[in-house]
């Protein structure tokens, strides 16, 4: 049993066929419905590895990217997969989906399919990548990577930080400083109690129980959605609090609150200090605050995916499914 017996069975094409596996949107409901039908009729499995074997290569890896390209760290993520695909010899494609549907990000993936010979989805399930998208990838043969997604999938490399190890790093940095009184700067509304990121949820439980092992309790909280503006927005509440020190979520957070205390006159760290998280430059703001941040190793693990699903196309040869790397502490003059 194979592809072309489905597609014989619904007189359609085998592209068709691989479509509808796929999810993608170009195929009529109508079409869609027949396709599933004769699938289950002939409880057909597709045969990834033929599949691949007689793939045609395109020399193009696909880029899903469910957070906007203008975050700095996504940013500067995708400026290295494209880095790492060239010395390969492979191009790259890049899609945003801003979809929170229920389809996640469906559309996006079936604007590639056939112009690409892996995936790459980034961001996480409550921005648009979902289980069932990684799912219908794996099952057509398609080499996929998840980066920062909160997903795992059989099939599929996970890569990403230990974010409750990093975490903890953070709060043991700023505990041996001789800080006392630390709060903490959430980047994804989880004022709500509803965390955005599955990651910024492990690395705020690090940083809190690492606290809680030297008596410390987290002493506020504070509530912004990533960007650089909003966090600057904040800046009156935090001096209100008494804090000593302050744990941003992102890098964009820590520089927009410290441009907001240095148009107050407050002094970093004198007056508080600041510990960022990411390790993304800010050529506009970098030389005059040298940040001390939490660095994510953006280059090995952008090298990581590329190569993973380079060897994955060209040679057949599996990758692990999880891979975590260890975050470092970067300091600058602002702990």
């Amino acid at each position: 049993m194979n592809i072309n017996d489905v597609a014989r069975e619904a007189k359609v094409s085998k592209t068709t066929v691989s479509r509808v596996l796929l999810g993608s949107d170009k195929v009529k409901t109508e079409t869609r419905e027949k396709v599933l039908e004769v699938i289950r009729k002939l409880n057909y499995t597709p045969n990834t590895s033929a599949q691949m074997l007689a793939k045609k290569s395109n020399k193009v890896i696909g880029v899903i990217n469910t957070l906007p390209i203008s975050d700095p760290f996504f940013a500067y993520m995708n400026d290295r997969i494209a880095y790492e695909c060239e010395k390969y010899g492979y191009g790259t494609l890049y899609v945003v989906c801003g979809s929170k549907s229920l389809e996640g990000c469906d559309r996006e993936i079936g604007l590639l399919y056939g112009k690409v010979d892996a995936y790459i989805l980034t961001g996480n399930n409550r921005q648009g990548v979902r289980q069932e998208n990684v799912a219908k990838l794996v099952s057509i043969g398609m080499p996929v990577a998840l980066f920062k997604t909160g997903i795992t999938q059989d099939g599929a490399i996970t890569v990403d930080i230990d974010n409750r190890k990093s975490g903890e790093l953070g709060a043991d940095f700023l505990y041996q400083k001789g800080y006392r009184r630390i709060g903490y700067l959430h980047g994804d509304g989880a004022e709500n109690g509803i965390r955005d990121f599955k990651e910024g949820q492990e690395r705020y439980l690090g940083f809190q129980q690492k606290l809680q092992t030297y008596g410390l309790p987290l002493e506020r909280e504070f509530y912004g959605n990533r960007s650089y503006k909003t966090a600057g927005s904040l800046a009156d509440k935090i001096l209100d609090a008494g804090i000593d020190a302050l744990f941003c979520d992102t890098d964009m957070m820590a520089y927009g609150i410290i441009s907001a205390f240095m148009e107050k006159g407050v002094k970093v760290p004198d007056r508080i200090a600041v510990l960022g998280f990411d390790d993304v430059k800010f050529t506009n703001y970098e030389p005059l605050i040298r940040l001390s941040t939490v660095a994510q190793p953006i280059d090995r693990m952008a090298a990581c995916i590329v190569g993973a699903l380079v060897n994955r196309i060209e040679n057949q040869v599996p990758y692990g499914k999880v891979q975590l790397f260890d975050a470092k502490i970067v300091e600058g003059r602002t702990t």
